[in-house]
């Protein structure tokens, strides 16, 4: 059985259009930076919203630490 034979035009399509969808993703790895130049900042200030936090879980534990060994102390005597 003889198969069709495509025309130039037809065989080159899906290639080149391949190897531009590649080049536009490679263009915009590399330039991610540029399209994206915000995302430092909202990291930033999300890891400085995410250490203020941590710090008062850390100042209410000491706190309730020093409570209960006041209440020891003071259950002991």
């Amino acid at each position: 059985m003889k198969q069709h034979k495509l025309s130039v035009k037809k065989r080159l399509t899906k290639p080149v259009l391949f190897g531009a969808l590649l080049a536009g993703l490679a263009t915009a790895f590399f330039n991610r930076h540029l399209f994206f130049e915000d995302v430092a900042e909202i990291r930033a200030q999300e890891r400085a919203r995410n250490e203020v936090k941590l710090l008062e879980v850390l100042e209410r534990r000491q706190k309730q630490m020093e409570e209960l060994a006041e209440k020891k102390s003071e259950g002991d005597r």
